[in-house]
């Protein structure tokens, strides 16, 4: 499957999610996932799924992206730095968008935790892919950083994401439904963000790749 034609899966999810997470079908299975969940939470799960979304939150992403965005600063690759920013910054803006046109409320089951503000989609998904995936292809595309290990990191960066979208399950604070959705919006604008790179990029004077 090329990346173009999971691109245009991910969106397609997204809207049909977005229109149809109300029917019946969706419903019984959001419910049913986070009473499962539920079910099989013991106090090493808990702390287990707490520390995964910590780092799916701001509180880590944003220290992180500041260190990243000096680092980038030293290199002087200042046009990398404005696609990162542009990564974080609009994922964040579009997200809240997304929330604010669905007005889904969050779950009222049993949550470990309490979260404000709309529920679909996760944002928590929505930044980890964005931004997690967006570290990957800079470090490993654009700057050529650990190439030999391409697909160890690919694989962490993968496995990452997936935790920090599945603990807003356990926890109880998003539906099923909510995560796919954003995880799906998430690679939809990540994609969107790499390929203006490569556009932009191509553009610039004494462009180095």
């Amino acid at each position: 499957m090329t990346k173009k034609t999971f691109f245009i899966i991910c969106l397609l999810l997204f809207f049909g999610l977005a229109f149809s997470y109300d029917l019946k079908f969706f419903r019984n299975i959001d419910i049913n996932t986070l009473e499962f969940f539920e079910g099989i939470r013991t106090k090493f799960l808990n702390r287990f799924f707490y520390f995964f979304t910590e780092l799916g939150s701001k509180n880590f992403i944003i220290p992180i992206s500041v260190v990243a965005l000096i680092f980038l600063a030293v290199k002087k690759k200042y046009f990398e730095a404005s696609f990162l920013m542009l990564a974080f910054l609009g994922e964040v803006g579009l997200n809240h968008l997304l929330k604010g046109w669905i007005h889904r409320e969050r779950p009222s089951l049993n949550p470990l935790i309490h979260e404000s503000g709309f529920s679909f989609p996760s944002g928590h998904s929505m930044g980890a892919i964005v931004v997690f995936g967006f570290f990957f292809y800079l470090f490993i595309h654009i700057l050529k950083m650990g190439q030999k290990y391409r697909y160890v990191w690919l694989t962490a960066t993968i496995v990452l994401v997936l935790f920090i979208a599945m603990s807003r399950a356990y926890l109880g604070v998003h539906y099923p439904t909510d995560i796919i959705a954003g995880l799906s919006a998430g690679y939809v604008y990540l994609y969107i963000i790499i390929l203006l790179y490569h556009l932009s990029s191509k553009r610039r004077p004494h462009s180095t790749k």
